[in-house]
Formats: structure tokens, sequence, C-alpha cells
């Protein structure tokens, strides 16, 4: 008798657990759909956009699912307009995903190619890549509070003169950008660069990162322009706390400083570029010098030659002032060169 009292409470207590279960799953299921009607919802709204009849945003063969624990937008292409800059970009196979929990934070992955054009210009930009990655996070007013993009075994191309005679095609292993309000002025923009073996066609192999602050970046009377990239180069045009480390050949470079722009694009400003070694008790001995890897190691040398002795860390070697004056690029009594203007 006991014993059949005790198997029908164990019976009860399973049963208590299945339902709970099953409650369980039939919540979040319902909270997964509203999610995804909310999502659908907004994906439409944003699809059907338009600004002097030109549709902002579109995406071929769409879906969206994800269940259970997930969002994903699907499309076989996708482009993107912006016919008050001109600007226009458009890509093969695309995944954006948000977790349920997590609706703010988008990820971002695409294949094959990137194409950004300019309608008034005709200038144009191309990126091939294994596969490129993106993130995105909003606030509640929906505004872009962090963005990345990181692009494995990129190749990059432009049909602009001024970039294709030193650049032609650019190659890397691996290159990032990564996007954020200051923290300490919400009106700044702080950008980030790094990049693996970044390879061009007059320039030697680099790996290494720089970053930034792009003054009133984000300010509201630049943000909400037609073309805010514009917007910025004409209102402010300033680049603040550069701080960049690179690896070229032998050579670690090290550049800090501040740059402004003017009117027409020109780089002004004066910057400290430390050119370092390994200590000799370090350095390698038995490497081939290469014209890819080393080509500017002679330049570098004699730019050393003309700069004050400093140790950075275990590093040694010497740092020299660079100036820019309306784009030309000067140390002491050397012209190294031109910045072109920049143009947006």
């Amino acid at each position: 008798m006991q014993t059949d009292v005790t198997e029908k409470k164990s019976q009860r207590k399973y049963l208590y657990l299945i339902g709970a279960l099953v409650l369980v799953f039939a919540a979040w299921s319902a909270f997964w759909y509203t999610s995804y009607t909310k999502t659908q919802d907004l994906v439409s709204k944003l699809m059907d956009k338009e600004v002097n009849g030109v549709r902002l945003l579109s995406c071929a063969d769409q879906t969206l699912g994800g269940y259970p624990f997930r969002l994903v937008l699907t499309c076989s292409s996708y482009e993107i307009n912006d016919p008050r800059s001109g600007w226009q970009a458009r890509g093969g196979p695309l995944r954006t995903l948000w977790q349920v929990y997590a609706p703010n934070l988008a990820v971002i992955e695409a294949e094959n190619r990137l194409d950004l054009e300019h309608s008034l210009s005709g200038e144009s930009f191309s990126m091939v890549a294994e596969l490129m990655r993106g993130s995105v996070r909003f606030s509640p007013s929906d505004f872009i509070t962090r963005a990345s993009f990181e692009a494995e075994k990129p190749v990059l191309s432009s049909n602009n003169p001024q970039l294709a005679q030193w650049l032609d095609d650019v190659s890397a292993e691996e290159l990032a950008l990564h996007l954020r309000p200051n923290p300490d002025n919400s009106d700044d923009l702080d950008l980030a660069l790094s990049a693996t073996d970044l390879s061009a066609n007059r320039l030697p192999v680099v790996s290494g990162e720089i970053a930034f602050t792009a003054v009133d970046g984000l300010s509201p009377a630049i943000r909400t322009q037609g073309n805010p990239a514009r917007a910025w180069l004409t209102q402010s045009g300033q680049i603040a706390g550069i701080d960049s480390r690179l690896e070229i050949g032998q050579k670690t470079l090290k550049l800090g400083g501040d740059i402004s722009f003017d009117a027409i694009g020109l780089a002004n400003g004066v910057l400290k570029l430390r050119i370092l070694n390994l200590p000799a008790t370090e350095a390698t001995s038995n490497f081939t010098l290469t014209a890819k890897k080393d080509g500017l190691n002679g330049p570098l040398t004699a730019m050393q030659l003309m700069g004050k002795p400093v140790k950075d860390g275990d590093l040694i070697g010497s740092e020299v002032k660079v100036t820019l004056d309306k784009g030309k690029i000067k140390t002491g009594f050397l012209t190294l060169g031109s910045i072109p203007p920049l143009q947006m």
C-alpha cells in the first residue's frame, strides 16, 4: 500500500515537471513569435522607406527565421542607397542575426563582393573577400552606438586615379574597422583600423593598427546632413589623438599627433614619428631582405639619423617631427611626398 502511494507521488512529480517544461516552451515560443512579428514589421518598414522616390534598402529573396533562439534575416543579394549623398552599396549573399534577448545587437555576415559607387562623381570602390563580417549596436532611439567591420583575405580596388596610382589592388590577410562615440564626448567619433599583411602596388607589406578621433563626427549638426562626411570635412575636418603602430619589415613605426583638413581637403598638422628597431641582442641576423617587405628600410634608416634617439620599451630608435602643410609631407628639410585632397 505504501509503495503504491509513493509511486503515485513520483508520477505526479514527473507530470508536474513535464507540465512546467511545456509551459516554459509555450511561453518562450510566444516570446520568440512576438519578437519575430515586431522584427518583420520593422524590416518591412525599412525596406519600404524611400527618399525622392528611391528605395533606400532592398533585399532579394528575403527570409526571416531563426527559431528558437535567434532571429535571422537572409538575402541572396542586397543594395543600400543614399540618394542625398549619391552613394550606393551592393553585395552578394547576406545574413543578419539577432539574439532574441539582445535585439539591439545585430551581427552581419556577407560573402563574395562589396561594391561602393558614387553616382555624382563616378567613383567606385570594390572589395572581394572570403568572408565579410560586421556588428551594429543600437540605442533605444535606434541610433547606432557602435559598429565594426572585419574581412578575411580582402582585395580592394578603386577607379579613383589618385588612389589607383599608389594603391592599385590592395590586399590583406585580415582587415578590421571599429567605430564608436567617444566616451568623453559623444559628439566625437572614435575610429580604429587594423590590418595584417596589408600590401599594395607601390607600398611594402604593413601590419598594425591606427586609432584616432574625428572631432564632431557625430554632432547632430553634421550627422543629420544629406552628406555627413562632406559636412564633417567642411565644418570640422579635425582628427585628434592619432595613435598608430605599424610593422614594416624589420622596423616598427609609432605615429602620434593631430591633423586638420581645410575646406578643399588638404591635410595640415604636426606629427611625431618614432622609427624603432629591436635591440641588437634580439635582432635577427639570418633574414633575407625583400623589396615587398623591406622596400622602405633605406629611407626609414635615413630618417632615423635625422631624429633624436629614443627608447620605447624594448625597442630603440629615434623620433622625428613630420609636418603636413597643405598636403605636403615634410621632415626637416626633406619633402617626402604629398597626400591627395580628401574628397567626400
